[in-house]
Order: structure tokens, then C-alpha cells, then sequence
């Protein structure tokens, strides 16, 4: 089952955005229903004894606030790739640029 980006999950948001709660609710419930049915779809390559378990894995990670869990990365990747396209997409220089550095322009140390 695809998650991200799911159609369902789509268009419930937009059903809510559009005031037509009763509907975005129903369709919500029908999308964790498949999710639920599908099985095992944590994308993490690592076996610990939280995975597949959202509940435990995100609150475990907001606990610690050190990283992000795995199935959130390509989303956040997603929206930082957007906003770097502000600055002509030089964040990807700029990271090269900085790496290892003791003296630059780009990251002021």
C-alpha cells in the first residue's frame, strides 16, 4: 500500500479544508483501514522492537528531538528541496562548501 502521497488521504484533506467534515472524517477512518490491513509499511531498514509501531516510534523520536523517523524524511526532504529552489537550488554548494571548513563565507566560523 502507498502511504505517502495516497490518494485517499489527498482528497480527505481536501474534503476538510472544504468544510465537509463529516465526509473527510469517513474517509479518513476508510484510509487507516487499509493502512491497517496492509500490514508491515515502516519503510525503516532497522529492526528494532518499535518498528511498524507509529505510536511508539514518533513519540519515541519527539522525546529525544535528535532526528526525524525514516518514513518522515522524504517529505521534509521534499519541502526543504522546495524552499532551497528560492535561492536557485544552492543549498546542495553551499553544504559542499561549508563541509569540514574552519573559515568561509558560507557558514560565518
Amino acid at each position: 500500500m502507498k502511504i505517502d502521497g495516497n490518494e485517499l488521504a489527498i482528497r480527505q484533506n481536501d474534503l476538510d479544508r472544504e468544510g465537509k467534515h463529516q465526509e473527510a472524517y469517513e474517509m479518513k477512518m476508510e484510509f487507516l483501514r487499509q493502512v491497517r490491513e496492509a500490514g508491515d509499511h515502516c519503510p525503516c531498514p532497522e529492526a528494532c522492537p518499535h518498528h511498524g509501531n507509529c505510536f511508539e516510534c514518533v513519540t519515541i523520536h519527539r522525546g529525544h528531538r535528535d532526528h526525524l523517523p525514516m518514513c518522515m524524511w522524504d517529505m521534509v526532504n521534499e519541502r526543504l528541496h522546495g524552499l532551497s529552489l528560492m535561492t536557485e537550488g544552492t543549498l546542495h554548494k553551499y553544504e559542499q562548501k561549508c563541509a569540514g571548513c574552519t573559515s568561509c563565507e558560507g557558514c560565518g566560523e
